[in-house]
């Protein structure tokens, strides 16, 4: 009834409008993996396949009004696309040399095809036409050719990917002063002159009132916006809306999407509108693709003459933007490869070939000429590039010298330098650490040369270099990942995480920009300072492979970074949190919503421990555009995972899948009637938050339970040996970790009491963790970083020595060291302790004093993780009261005098 009242009213036979639309969709979907498989651009595979159902050829599908303006708005949004990936402080950068390539790349074919036309006896409008579209560049299959043979760092590809920049900016303006010129029917110098100004002041003007504006309103409407749709939709009305303004201003519609997705690519929710534009891409950019396909008259092809012209203006084609690499004289670069990066015309000729047509300026047979022109050259450079490149003379590789003093990197300027030439095995791990400093600083020309002549050097990861790919993962961004990416490292290194990266990019054939480089997720948690924090390296990674994978299993995304050296429990908590995450998300997006016990218990057994809990829901957080009320939902069922692993009596059903499991393992390992009996009265959440080996530790540690004040301490290398016993007497020694347990009765001030003790030893404490039994004993164990092995005797010693001194000789603050130093108490946090957080400088003696801070005021300390970095300390604790609630305002009034 709706589809009859439609073609009633508006003349349109829209079932028979859908049926080719369906036709065209799943045609193009199909040419398009097709392509992807045998190498080929898509867009040659979307044209094909429309002569093929269209009249020519079949006569499955004939374009109707309605199918041409949705063509029409396929070239609005891929126009917008590519503002939105133009990165304009990329534009400032271009350099001499490639802006002088840019310029002749669209000067010498202009002129060229202009001359040719007038040769044949085309028309003044066709032969500008002509010229228009054999000035276009599609540099995105180029930059496809480098990146497959890792050659995008070299001298050539930065020159024609630097082009590429200033030649969509050309491209456009040239195409604007050819459609005005073309409609006012006449070619004049005034008039030229006047459309050139009127092309670059709209193009100023827009941009600066869309820079100026847009990024303010984005984050107005972002800020209060219940539905995270909007924005997007307020993007496409902005390009909808610049677009008509162009046309008003009887300028082309798609200089105007042009510069709107270039002012919404600066806004801070350019990713999300970025994403959002893709979606309308897959479905709209195709049907301009086939559109061009179904209205080319395929007989034509079979006459001679367009044919022979066809060949002809083909190496015309070719010829003229071989001159561009004029432009790389004196720059050491090969010419001829510089020349073939300019050769495809691909999509950018397309638009403009179609544009011709619909002016009136094409006939038939000219139209299928550059059509033939536009599929030759954008097929014949791919494999010309790929021979150039492999048949080039060989490459000299640089001389290894010794490392510099300063180190192989050095920033001078704003530019990140690389001094010396490192030996090839130290390729990844230069790379990487390149990397991390290439978010802030552009990496220098001999870096990226250096880069380019080991670009088949293999790469395999050590323990050091899967260091410092965290640390990229940690502290890189976007521009760290496009370094990686220009110096081939995933390929080599990581080919699981290149085939993920190269999954992301919405099309394949178009230039990967930084932004398609970008990993909102990671960006959201470095803005939350979880990257300064030193234990969130499982966070990072989990983020990093959900925004890489885009939401793959999470056993076949961790095996994407299986060539890192990480410990099997890096791995089992990545694992852990990514799959906790997705079942939050799940949990947390159920209208309405409702806490299932069953759910908290299978998201307490991934976790297994509070901070994987905390973990989870800052990652969980970052990967959504979450609702108002699903922030509260999440809250909800964290503090109920908290509740379960704390205390998972409470929830039915939930003991057996959690509790039971890690006590019946523990029992599992000791038959001695104590053990078990101390074991079977430990606190749920001491049993949860460790492994069954370690709990059999504490409890032979604390049994029978120690007399009065006698400690009993025992010290175990964490590392897997010691490595100061193999270093030879010239070398200096290395730092350890150790596990120290220690094992005592229960006393006011003892976490203050060892960690004196420690003090006085120089022993340095990376992390505690403290359980207590009913009876009063008490397991404390601390990471210890030390050159030599502590003494078990001694530290054993000296802690009962301090407990013979009266609380009130034994429990002073030394303020001197509490002055300066940052706290903050946070309720929230954890459902039942208060999180305690205090940083500044490091000093001999700071964890003491802060312990016996919270001693003096009431606080007990149940878990505490201290980190240095650079001489700054961030210790966190959790803390309660004497009762064993959150610290009330009372207690943490008298703690914050102290720090006063």
């Amino acid at each position: 009834m709706t589809t009859a009242l439609l073609s009633a009213s508006t003349g349109i036979d829209w079932g028979s409008m859908f049926i080719a639309l369906a036709a065209i969709l799943i045609a193009a979907k199909v040419a398009s993996e097709v392509c992807d498989r045998i190498g080929v651009p898509a867009v040659i595979g979307e044209i094909a396949v429309g002569i093929a159902i269209g009249p020519s050829v079949l006569g499955l599908v004939d374009t109707s009004d309605a199918v041409r303006i949705l063509a029409e708005l396929g070239v609005i949004v891929l126009l917008a696309q590519v503002g939105l990936e133009m990165n304009l402080s990329e534009l400032r950068k271009v350099g001499r040399a490639a802006l002088v390539v840019a310029v002749i790349g669209v000067a010498a074919p202009m002129s060229v095809g202009f001359g040719a036309g007038q040769l044949l006896g085309e028309s003044t409008n066709a032969s500008l036409f002509l010229g228009a579209a054999l000035a276009a560049t599609s540099v995105g299959i180029t930059a496809r050719v480098f990146g497959d043979l890792r050659a995008l760092s070299t001298t050539e590809a930065r020159l024609v990917l630097g082009a590429a920049v200033a030649d969509d900016v050309l491209g456009l303006v040239i195409l604007t002063i050819v459609t005005r010129v073309v409609e006012q029917g006449s070619v004049d110098i005034a008039g030229v002159l006047g459309t050139l100004f009127l092309a670059i002041g709209f193009l100023i003007a827009s941009t600066a009132i869309g820079l100026l504006l847009l990024p303010r309103i984005t984050t107005f409407i972002g800020g209060r916006a219940k539905s995270p749709s909007v924005i997007a939709v307020f993007a496409a009305a902005v390009t909808f809306a610049m677009a008509s303004a162009a046309d008003a201003a009887q300028l082309a519609p798609i200089i105007g999407a042009f510069v709107a997705g270039m002012s919404l690519g600066s806004t801070d929710h350019h990713e999300r509108i970025s994403r959002e534009f893709n979606v309308l891409a897959t479905i709209f950019v195709p049907i301009f693709f086939v559109s061009i396909g179904i209205d080319t008259d395929i007989s034509t092809f079979a006459n001679g003459n367009t044919l022979l012209l066809a060949a002809a203006l083909s190496i015309v084609a070719v010829a003229a933007k071989m001159i561009a690499s004029v432009g790389a004289w004196g720059t050491g670069a090969d010419r001829v490869l510089v020349g073939l990066g300019m050769v495809p015309r691909g999509e950018v000729g397309l638009i403009f070939a179609s544009i011709g047509l619909s002016v009136g300026v094409f006939d038939d047979d000219l139209y299928a000429v550059v059509l033939i022109v536009v599929l030759v050259t954008t097929l014949i450079a791919p494999p010309l590039l790929r021979m150039r490149l492999g048949n080039s003379a060989a490459r000299v590789s640089p001389t290894e010298t010794l490392e510099p003093s300063g180190g192989w990197l050095v920033q001078r300027d704003n530019r990140l330098v690389l001094q010396g030439s490192p030996p090839p095995q130290r390729v990844l791990l230069t790379s990487l650490e390149a990397a991390v400093r290439a978010a802030n600083l552009d990496p220098g020309t001999e870096l990226l040369d250096w880069a380019a002549s080991h670009r088949d050097t293999a790469l395999s990861f050590d323990s050091e270099s899967s260091r410092a790919f965290v640390e990229v993962v940690r502290r890189g961004n976007a521009r760290s990942w496009r370094f990686l990416e220009l110096v081939g490292v995933p390929e080599r290194a990581l080919p699981g995480v290149a085939s993920a990266l190269h999954a992301r990019r919405s099309d394949f054939t178009e230039l990967d920009p930084t932004r398609v480089m970008a990993f909102p997720t990671l960006e959201y948690l470095r803005q939350r300072g979880m990257a300064e924090r030193t234990d969130t390296d499982n966070l990072m990674m989990a983020a990093f492979l959900a925004d890489a994978t885009d939401g793959q299993q999470a056993e076949l995304a961790v095996e994407h970074i299986s060539p890192l050296h990480l410990s099997p429990d890096s791995y089992r908590t990545i694992v852990a949190l990514l799959k906790a995450s997705t079942l939050l998300r799940t949990v947390i997006s159920q209208e309405p919503f409702n806490l299932n016990t069953r759910v908290l218990a299978q998201l307490a057994e991934y976790l297994a421990s509070p901070i994987n809990v905390e973990m989870c829901r800052h990652l969980t957080e970052a990967r959504g555009e979450l609702e108002d009320w699903q922030y509260s939902a999440l809250l909800e069922v964290v503090s109920g995972v908290q509740e379960v692993l704390a205390h998972p009596e409470l929830i039915d059903g939930t003991r057996e899948s959690v509790l039971t499991l890690k006590k019946s393992k523990a029992l599992e390992l000791t038959t001695d009637p104590l053990l078990r009996d101390r074991i079977q009265n430990a606190s749920a959440g001491y049993l949860i938050a460790h492994a069954p080996a370690d709990i059999v530790r504490h409890a032979e540690l604390i049994e029978p339970l120690p007399r009065g004040r006698t400690v009993r301490v025992t010290v175990h290398e964490m590392s897997g040996g010691d490595d100061n016993a193999e270093r030879g007497p010239g070398e200096g020694l290395k730092p350890q970790k150790w596990r120290v347990d220690i094992a005592t009765r229960d006393t006011k001030g003892l976490l203050a009491r060892i960690s004196g003790v420690f003090a006085d030893y120089g022993l340095e404490v990376a992390s505690a963790d403290l359980a207590t039994w009913p009876d009063g004993g008490v397991v404390d164990s601390f990471t210890i970083i030390s050159l030599t092995k502590p003494s078990s005797t001694q530290l054993a010693h000296r802690i009962q020595e301090s407990h013979k001194r009266r609380p009130e000789n034994g429990l002073r603050v030394d303020r001197s060291l509490l002055n300066g130093l940052v706290i903050s108490v946070d309720q929230d946090a954890h459902p039942w302790h208060t999180v305690i957080t205090v940083s500044g400088a490091d000093q001999p003696g700071l964890l003491q004093a802060v312990a016996t801070s919270f001693s003096i005021s009431g606080i007990h300390v149940h878990h505490a993780s201290i980190s240095t970095s650079e001489g700054i300390v961030t210790d966190r604790f959790e803390v309660s009261d004497r009762h064993g609630r959150k610290v009330g305002d009372k207690a943490t009034a008298k703690l914050m005098q102290h720090f006063a």
